[in-house]
């Protein structure tokens, strides 16, 4: 009889224990995150066309939202589409899109009382599709966050973002034919 009690008295304790390490289990970090919506403005890239050499001048145009966390440095990722018109004899007067999904780090400097300025950097892998072509770049930026509620858990106000996609885009259909999109610098301008 004796032995019963303490073969029911272990297994409840080692039942109790491993309630105990479950509930010590939980995790230290939490994200948080807030949204951006931003508007990416019209600057020149080049447009390099496959089989004449000719380059064009574009100014591809769009808007995104992505997630933002509230961490100095953070994951962040969204969606950005982008509308870019091409103008040639060779090609005529054509559109062409691109969808990208951007996945990457960010850094947020910390928040100072009495200063609403920010620095922002970040690093991208910009995974995209125009027409059938898929294609991934890298893109870096840095910029200014203007923060509108100082006490907020996460950030909050007005941005303005520069940005630069380090590598071509190699592109199946860029309006009649293929091309390239060289290497350029962005700005564009946003609120969380």
């Amino acid at each position: 009889m004796g032995k019963k009690y303490v073969l029911m008295s272990f297994i409840l304790l080692s039942a109790g224990l491993a309630q105990a390490r479950a509930v010590e289990a939980k995790p230290v970090y939490k994200w948080v995150s807030a949204n951006e919506y931003y508007f990416i403005l019209p600057t020149s890239q080049d447009l390099s066309l496959s089989g004449g050499g000719d380059t064009l001048s574009v100014k591809p145009w769009g808007f995104g939202f992505r997630a933002v966390g509230n961490e100095t440095f953070s994951k962040t990722g969204g969606l950005q589409f982008q509308s870019v018109k091409v103008d040639s004899a060779r090609t005529g007067r054509n559109t062409f899109y691109l969808w990208d999904l951007m996945l990457g780090m960010e850094y947020i400097a910390p928040k100072v009382q009495g200063k609403p300025l920010r620095l922002t950097a970040s690093a991208f892998a910009d995974l995209g599709l125009s027409d059938t072509t898929f294609y991934a770049a890298p893109v870096i930026s840095a910029g200014l966050l203007y923060t509108t509620k100082e006490y907020a858990d996460t950030p909050t106000g007005l941005t303005f973002d520069i940005y630069y996609r380090l590598t071509d885009i190699d592109l199946d259909n860029v309006g009649g034919g293929a091309g390239t999109l060289k290497p350029a610098l962005g700005f564009k301008v946003g609120y969380i």
